[in-house]
């Protein structure tokens, strides 16, 4: 195995690799084909693996960033969230009710206008939010999904992983 590129990303550095023949020769009988890039973090050093699909989408991002480096991602329900103020700013709360029935209608009438009174007046009761994410957000696909190899703090404390 041989890098043959590394690129900066504002959360990583993406290592591309290949075989050894096939950088010394270019001839592609040796091509490594459906190999993804490594990713090494650029704040503990943490190496992680993305498959090849992964990495020419760019899907792996949002997963890295919520699951590896624990940063909020926009998600549908923070969308539903902006449009339900938008709705409750302009034609009034029971629109805003009226709205959320008609992209959750599994909420009852009065869940609808708990979840609305409540993201108006602060924050939606987890239960309910809870609704809404099964209801909008997709689950990743594991295909997209970043493996981690070692992780930063494993690197900190000079381990390497069971496995």
């Amino acid at each position: 195995m041989a890098v043959v590129d590394v690129e900066e990303h504002e959360l990583v550095w993406i290592v591309s690799w290949q075989s050894e023949d096939f950088v010394r020769t270019r001839n592609s009988k040796y091509m490594l084909v459906g190999n993804g890039s490594y990713l090494v973090d650029r704040v503990d050093g943490g190496l992680h693996q993305i498959g090849v699909v992964s990495a020419v989408t760019g899907e792996w991002e949002a997963d890295y960033r919520a699951r590896i480096r624990g940063l909020p991602v926009r998600t549908a329900v923070d969308d539903l969230h902006d449009a339900l103020r938008g709705v409750a700013a302009t034609r009034g709360r029971m629109h805003a009710v009226r709205t959320l029935r008609q992209r959750l209608p599994m909420l009852s009438p009065a869940e609808a206008i708990e979840y609305v009174s409540a993201l108006l007046d602060g924050d939606v009761p987890a239960r309910l939010v809870a609704v809404a994410t099964k209801e909008l957000v997709e689950p990743l696909n594991p295909v997209l999904a970043v493996k981690t190899i070692l992780s930063g703090a494993e690197i900190r404390a000079g381990q390497r992983p069971d496995g």
